[in-house]
């Protein structure tokens, strides 16, 4: 029986040649798309799977409110909290804290190696995150001070084939001695390890209920409930800080993330890495489900309508005995035969572009993913799933003829199974629109955020990273390279500062107005400018004057933007000039600068200070960058002479440099991702449709050969017949997106939500995707339609 139902199904596909191709291209495509999703949507949700403990770990989310509202919401906490949460609650069987430093010069030797994937860690960090060394003892590498383990790329970058061990690098200016390398770090991790440091011991980074730059985990005895842990927590802060809360009116409560879902539902302040987005990936799940619909639709499609085809195949079969039960399995199995062909095709299409989309997403998938974990079970579960599903009506269909009246002709597709076809029809090109309409608004957003004011001047900056081993002449030697650089020609205006446009300001304070002792404090976030850092990046005031060399009181000065104004709660700029604000010390206004956007439009402007690089004798250390206006005429040999002139003036640092239009850019590459995969899967779906749509409208007009050939003999042209045959298929597609158009608005209008300044959708993009999807169908329809109304009526009155 089995060799008998391969042998009609091959017949089947030898002598529909068109329409099996058709359902093996939209199928094999379908698939491969499906299976490109899954192993990214896999691999964004595997971020931390890797720990053996994961499900008992969490992190510290620190929630800061000031007078009642919420301020801000930050990665990392205070260092105090999950040595006292181990200290007061049974529950927490563990912790360990990691301090990011940002960003330091390690070297070895001659050699200087710019690195920011590193961290000072307590000593237990290798066993808490089960971190595997290759050489050393993970219960000792970190015990003590000026200890340092090492990833194993890390260590072939630095020491080559040699034996790393007891080997000393130096960080900046302190050095440490190697006492392990470990396995790199997966990718799969919120955490980008190359280094970790042994633990700072200052008594402040053990019981600091202020200093919240560290990334603090507890682990969980088994069992233990973290909702109910959480919501003992907040009675912990005001037992150790409730003093200064109620004095300063301030309230920060801790939250308890899972370590799994941070990569997918944490965007706070200082995340260690740029997170995924979970509404994206849920996003993309929808797309596959919606691309292998599509592509089951055109096999349901194109089967039914090919009835009239196999009636007498199935009428004969039944004459000689053939029962019903019979034909549905063989035509399930045909249906099974051509998906599994498709799926080895959409096989082959993965291993072949996996690459490209690999270097779309920056993600590093392989093609061996396909078969771990729980990806190719779920797989092969949808896949004979939607097989059977898409297979069923067809077979019924096909099994129900009756044979006589087949036999005499008498047979005629019912009213029933085409309106089933419209619907499916319809199903498909809705499913396509929403993708197009999704796409259009994708790029709106993100054409939105470039071509908005960001209330400076980004173009022609080149930034260098000012260097990191520095000693007490760093000053003198900083003031002797910008001099030489604008004497020499190389750049127009040099301005250095604490961060550039486009970076996390991760330096904050608490502050309040001097003249309100009963008022709350206001977080603010700081950033060390020097005098022509206004001037060199075109940022106006509003009120007020800038920082100048020639006042000697401006070593107490600040500068304000117009949000700390609205913060402070000044009724206007001018009224906050002179104005006396207390962190600690006492800082006097001496003007409000305007809003600009720090980090892009996807957030909110926050409220800024801005101190003076030449305060005291160590400010300089705050100074991380110098921005460099230049010339675009010879740039190589531009940068070529400032880094003579760096290595000259700061040697034992490395030269490193970016373009800050193309770094600030970097800020919407998820986006720019997003919308590149989106319109990738959006014209793949379109494609599938329109493979479906033209195989309907052949089988349309092989079916009305006939009538064609009768209306050209009484007069008709080409035109009406081509609107004849395409009337009916446009009003389908129209129907398509007038059903599309509300869901997809409220999609995207809940994906814009996360933007602090969005775009509308507007009519614009529905008019544009309606248009676009009605050009695909017409260019799909017409070609057979044209080539069906030119044809000589002789040969088509011949045809039946």
């Amino acid at each position: 029986m089995f060799r008998n139902y391969l042998k009609i199904a091959w017949r089947n596909f030898r002598n529909q040649p068109f329409f099996s191709l058709i359902n093996l291209l939209g199928l094999s495509v379908g698939m491969a798309a499906c299976m490109v999703i899954g192993l990214y949507v896999t691999f964004e949700k595997s971020y931390d799977d890797f720990h053996p403990d994961a499900e008992r770990i969490y992190r510290i989310e620190l929630d800061n409110y000031q007078d009642g509202k919420l301020a801000w919401r930050s990665a990392t906490s205070y260092p105090a909290i999950v040595p006292t949460m181990k200290k007061d609650y049974p529950e927490v069987e563990d912790y360990c804290r990691l301090y990011d430093a940002n960003s330091g010069v390690v070297s070895f030797g001659d050699r200087f190696f710019r690195e920011t994937n590193y961290f000072f860690a307590d000593s237990n960090a290798l066993t808490f995150f089960q971190i595997g060394l290759l050489k050393g003892d993970p219960k000792t590498a970190l015990v003590g001070t000026k200890k340092v383990v090492l990833s194993e790329s890390t260590a072939r970058k630095y020491f080559g084939g040699q034996d790393p061990l007891n080997r000393m690098v130096k960080l900046d200016t302190s050095s440490y001695l190697v006492t392990g390398v470990f396995k790199d770090y997966p990718k799969n991790s919120h955490l980008e390890i190359d280094l970790l440091f042994s633990y700072r011991t200052e008594p402040q980074a053990r019981t600091s209920w202020g200093w919240y730059d560290f990334f603090s985990y507890v682990k969980l005895r088994p069992g233990a409930d973290p909702q109910k842990l959480e919501a003992r927590l907040p009675d912990m802060f005001m037992k150790y800080n409730g003093d200064w809360y109620r004095r300063s009116g301030n309230r920060a409560i801790a939250l308890l993330q899972p370590l799994r879902s941070i990569h997918l539902e944490s965007h706070l302040n200082q995340e260690a890495e740029v997170n995924g987005n979970g509404r994206t990936v849920q996003f993309l799940v929808w797309v596959a489900f919606a691309i292998l619909i599509i592509a089951w639709i055109n096999y349901i499609n194109l089967s039914t309508s090919r009835a009239l085809d196999r009636a007498k195949e199935v009428g004969v079969r039944k004459v000689v005995g053939a029962m019903r039960a019979s034909l549905i399995r063989q035509f399930i199995f045909e249906s099974l035969l051509l998906n599994l062909l498709a799926l080895a095709v959409g096989v082959g299409l993965v291993a072949g572009l996996l690459p490209v989309f690999n270097e779309l997403t920056g993600k590093p998938l392989t093609f061996g993913q396909l078969f771990e974990n729980q990806l190719w079970v779920n797989g092969m579960l949808v896949f004979f799933f939607g097989t059977l599903l898409s297979s069923l009506y067809p077979a019924f269909v096909l099994s129900d003829y009756e044979p006589i009246a087949v036999l005499k002709g008498r047979f005629a597709q019912t009213a029933r199974g085409v309106l089933l076809r419209q619907g499916l029809i319809v199903v498909q090109f809705a499913a396509s629109v929403m993708l197009i309409i999704g796409t259009l608004t994708v790029y709106k957003q993100l054409r939105f955020m470039q071509e908005q004011s960001l209330g400076f001047d980004k173009e022609q900056t080149l930034v260098v990273r000012a260097p990191r081993v520095i000693d007490a002449s760093f000053r003198t030697r900083s003031e002797t390279f910008r001099q030489t650089l604008q004497r020499e020609n190389l750049a127009t205006g040099v301005t250095g500062s604490a961060y550039v446009p486009g970076t996390e300001i991760l330096w904050t304070s608490s502050f309040r107005r001097k003249d309100r002792t009963d008022g709350g404090t206001n977080t603010m976030f700081i950033t060390a400018i020097d005098h022509d850092f206004l001037d060199n990046y075109k940022i106006g005031l509003v009120a007020g004057r800038n920082f100048d060399r020639t006042f000697g009181t401006d070593s107490t000065a600040v500068l304000l933007n117009e949000t700390a104004v609205k913060t402070f709660g000044f009724r206007s700029p001018a009224e906050a000039l002179n104005r006396e604000i207390i962190s600690g010390d006492t800082a006097h206004v001496i003007g409000v600068v305007k809003d600009f956007h720090q980090q892009g439009l996807k957030l909110a402007k926050d409220p800024m200070i801005f101190i003076s690089l030449y305060r005291n004798a160590r400010s300089f250390e705050d100074l991380h960058y110098y921005s460099l206006k230049v010339k675009t005429a010879n740039l190589p040999g531009t940068i070529e002479a400032v880094g003579r002139e760096f290595e000259r003036a700061f040697s034992g640092n490395p030269f490193e440099y970016f373009f800050l239009d193309a770094y600030f850019n970097e800020q919407y590459r998820s986006e720019q991702q997003f919308g590149q995969v989106f319109g990738l899967f959006a014209g793949l779906a379109i494609f599938i449709a329109s493979l479906g749509l033209l195989g309907l409208i052949s089988f349309t007009v092989a079916r009305r050969t006939r009538e064609i050939g009768i209306r050209k003999v009484l007069g008709a042209d080409v035109s009406t017949i081509v609107f004849l045959l395409t009337k009916d298929f446009l009003g389908l597609v129209l129907v398509a997106i007038v059903l599309a158009a509300p869901l997809a608005a409220w999609l995207m209008n809940d994906w814009l939500s996360e933007f602090a300044y969005r775009t509308s959708i507007g009519l614009g993009i529905f008019v544009a995707a309606g248009l676009l999807s009605l050009l695909i169908a017409l260019l799909t329809i017409s070609f057979q339609s044209i080539k069906a109304a030119l044809m000589n009526p002789v040969k088509s009155l011949r045809s039946e």
